[in-house]
């Protein structure tokens, strides 16, 4: 798409295709998006309460730029973790980092978070019931009792603090109601779907209430590995899980996930706390990878072109270059086995209403995870040598047979966190202000599995993975923040809002490398230090009470530090924005419109650290640091983003609400790092990974009673996101072999869910829904890698395939 003016015309194609959608959807009686229509006699829209300030408030009540997904949204686009929210806010963008670290990557406002290098962060803070979710790795897991999701977007500086330049993700959990009560929800679906979720809650004992949950969630993946069943020995790590034979996975992107989740709540007179726990045990396989590009003569490893050439055309089973950058059926990423991720955490969430304009509230908590994951970062590791290509790279006929690795990693990685923030609230005629203070530390073990990380053009005989160069980092961070929030009704009509925050930082980075377990050096990198501070200001004014026109001025940041003695600054935000917010016709629509502009400064990017030998050498002096780091941080220089966001939804009839979203950002860069430059050939595009324009068009309709109670729900959503750069320099030789590996074209989603509700069976409350998701299978990549300088092949993820099944729910 060409490039559009933020006051300019609205790019026509983008127009025809989102009304033509939203007219299709309306008559079909399809849904909302996280608004969902009153019941009973009333056809306007429900309130919907947020606590993106940190307090309950109506979503139209907030002068910040949040969705909030709940009950329809939630069930009807499958949404049971982050990584499902793809496209579902205005503008946002979110997609599975290649790799197999469950790591989830958003982009937000022109920043691209990933926070994929241990010690480093993410410009995208994302926060279960209150607490900071730190560690990236791992972070997509599932929650069986999801009540909101909350996607802010812009700087979150002063309430959420570090790590939210780009905007946070705030996921609640529901709370014990004191009502006796079981639900059960049993899924059949394609790809060998089953889910099954239980949850029983029990009655009021006193001041006592809680329930407990679980899931099952298991699914094989969308894309065959040819080359399934390939041995692995890892029997010489230290790590008890991970030291074992495995073999490689059957299905890649396969799914089998254990759920538990509990909470107790105590309530007596003015005082509430409720512990939560949950637990999540993955196991699964890693997306697949797959070549969609090769150009031998991009190869700068002596020999390598010949070998590989050879090794791919003397396969017994094909090797195809998917040239069209549609995801295929079948890939060899023989170097995949499961992964395992555990995670778990507890919290401990406690309020005090000390008077009717006081209340004070503290959150505890304590979390840890454990994830090992493999990935064919060249979409080929594991290939089988073969007698023809086995000399050509000097191996001996006792090599044939034994996989190939171009480039394959491993990662462990095991994080702990303890957290603690306290918060006191007040209202009055004349004030409502928030003041708070946060202690925060956490520690992250990567690697600790003492094998190679990165198999480089390797060989294992018979599948052994070597004991040789070992790269493990230890992070240790605390942080201390105290926050104020002061809002002022100098007037009826108008507040003034100003807030502050500082946070003092401390991080502490070692890194155990070397050639082999016996031979390894330590490398203590320097205490970061830095107290920064974060400020807001702001005016919100409301005409009447159903109109709030805001605009505010914000600032925030990502904590820097440094990777194996690579030193990395703290990135900055600033932003404007002004928007409004108002429902209409006895609130039956609904709008909300932000308008925006970003600038970040020392914008951090995360780089292979393959690509940056020299830098990497000249900062620590170490010619061989590069090979055993994997990934570092390199500071990209500044980015600026411009854009609107737009929401609407409506009632129009009763049992009917239908709406839309559309999200557009231009993104510029200046001062780009000459490193980057220099490595990405002169070219260096803020397009890569980042939309111009994204909406959504949603309807829902619940008919009238069909047979005593029971009534049917339909309801689907379209999302839609236009052509996104992988590219960072286009001209590229390995974008010139294949120009369709230059973007991911614009394309449609479309889910659906259409439910009969409220039937009764032996007296027993039933539902019984069936659901699609992707239902026109769209094939679009996601993920691209370039390795065309080691194995000549570029290198794609793509978003999963079609999926749909039958739900069927008892409730007692």
């Amino acid at each position: 798409m060409g490039e559009v003016a933020l006051g300019g015309m609205i790019n026509k194609h983008v127009l025809l295709t989102m009304s033509s959608a939203i007219a299709m959807l309306a008559c079909s009686a399809t849904p909302v998006l996280a608004q969902s229509a009153e019941s009973g006699e009333q056809n306007g829209l429900e309130d919907i309460i947020v606590t993106a300030q940190k307090r309950e408030q109506s979503v139209q009540d907030v002068p910040i730029a949040v969705t909030a997904l709940s009950g329809e949204a939630l069930q009807a686009n499958r949404v049971v973790s982050v990584s499902d929210l793809g496209g579902l806010a205005p503008g946002v963008t979110v997609r599975t980092s290649a790799g197999g670290s469950q790591l989830p990557s958003f982009s937000i406002r022109g920043a691209v978070s990933y926070g994929v290098v241990p010690g480093s962060d993410r410009q995208v803070s994302m926060y279960l019931d209150g607490v900071y979710i730190a560690s990236p790795r791992g972070s997509i897991f599932d929650l069986p009792d999801l009540e909101r999701i909350e996607i802010l977007r812009g700087p979150q500086g002063t309430l959420f603090g570090r790590n939210a330049t780009a905007g946070a993700i705030s996921i609640s959990t529901r709370e014990p109601n004191g009502e006796f009560g079981a639900t059960a929800t049993g899924t059949v679906g394609n790809r060998d779907q089953y889910r099954f979720r239980v949850s029983v809650q029990s009655p009021q004992i006193g001041p006592f209430s809680g329930y407990v949950s679980y899931v099952h969630d298991e699914r094989h993946g969308d894309i065959r590995n040819l080359d399934a069943g390939q041995r692995w020995d890892r029997t010489s790590s230290r790590l008890s899980n991970v030291a074992r034979v495995r073999r490689s996975s059957k299905w890649l992107g396969s799914k089998n996930s254990e759920s538990w989740f509990g909470a107790l709540k105590f309530e007596s007179g003015d005082f509430k706390t409720v512990y939560k726990y949950d637990r999540n045990e993955g196991r699964g396989s890693a997306e697949a990878t797959v070549p969609v590009a090769f150009l031998p003569s991009n190869i700068i490893i002596p020999g390598a072109a010949n070998f590989i050439t050879t090794l791919l055309n003397t396969q017994t089973t094909p090797v195809d270059i998917v040239t069209s950058t549609k995801r295929p059926d079948s890939a060899h990423n023989g170097w995949v086995v499961p992964y395992i991720q555990n995670v778990d955490g507890h919290s401990l969430t406690s309020t005090y209403d000390v008077s009717d304009s006081v209340s004070v509230k503290n959150v505890f908590a304590f979390r840890r995870a454990f994830i090992f994951n493999t990935s064919a970062l060249d979409g080929i590791a594991g290939l089988p040598v073969t007698a023809a290509a086995a000399p050509l790279f000097g191996l001996p006929a006792a090599f044939v047979g034994s996989p190939f690795v171009g480039l394959g990693i491993q990662i462990s990685s095991r994080t702990r966190q303890f957290s603690d923030e306290v918060q006191v609230n007040y209202q009055s005629d004349f004030l409502t202000a928030t003041v708070g203070g946060l202690w925060f530390e956490g520690k992250d073990y990567t690697n600790a599995h003492r094998l190679q990380n990165t198999l480089f053009l390797s060989v294992p005989l018979n599948g052994v993975i070597p004991s040789a160069n070992i790269g493990e980092t230890f992070n240790k961070v605390t942080s201390l923040a105290a926050y104020t929030q002061l809002e002022f009704h100098v007037a009826s009509q108008i507040d003034v809002i100003l807030g502050g925050r500082v946070t003092k930082d401390k991080k502490d980075s070692t890194l155990l490398y070397g050639p082999t377990p016996l031979a390894l050096q330590s490398l203590v990198s320097p205490t970061y230090r830095k107290t920064k501070p974060n400020y807001l200001i702001g005016v919100n004014y409301k005409p009447n009470d159903d109109t709030l026109v805001y605009g505010k001025y914000s600032t925030a940041f990502v904590s820097g530090g440094s990777v194996g003695g690579v030193p990395f600054a703290p990135e900055t935000a600033k932003s404007w924005e002004g928007g409004i917010k108002a429902d209409l016709l006895d609130r039956r629509v609904r709008t909300s419109l932000a308008l925006y502009h970003a600038a970040y400064q020392n914008y951090q990017a995360a780089q292979a650290s393959s690509n940056y030998g020299a830098y990497i050498a000249q900062v620590t002096g170490d010619p061989t640091r590069a090979g055993v780091l994997g990934t570092i941080v390199v500071t990209a220089g500044g980015v600026k983003a411009r854009g609107f966001e737009f929401d609407l939804t409506a009632a129009p009839v009763k049992g009917a609400t239908v709406g839309g979203t559309l999200g557009y950002s231009k993104v510029t860069y200046n001062n780009v790092n000459p490193v980057l430059l220099a490595v990405n050939g002169g070219r260096y595009l803020p397009s890569s990974f980042r939309p111009k324009w994204t909406g959504t068009v949603f309807a829902q309709y619940e008919t009238p009673p069909l047979f005593g109670d029971a009534f049917l729900s339909l309801r689907a959503d379209g999302i839609y996101q236009s052509d996104m750069g992988l590219a960072q320099n286009p001209d590229q030789a390995i974008y010139v072999a294949n120009p369709n590996f230059r973007e991911v074209p614009a394309y449609w989603l479309l889910n659906s869910r259409v439910a009969l509700r409220n039937f009764q069976i032996a007296g027993i409350k039933t539902e019984l829904a069936l659901w699609g998701k992707n239902l026109t299978d769209e094939k679009a990549g996601s993920f691209p890698g370039d390795y065309s300088l080691f194995t000549g092949i570029g290198v794609l993820n793509f978003i999963p395939a079609r999926s749909y099944g039958l739900d069927i729910t008892v409730s007692f």
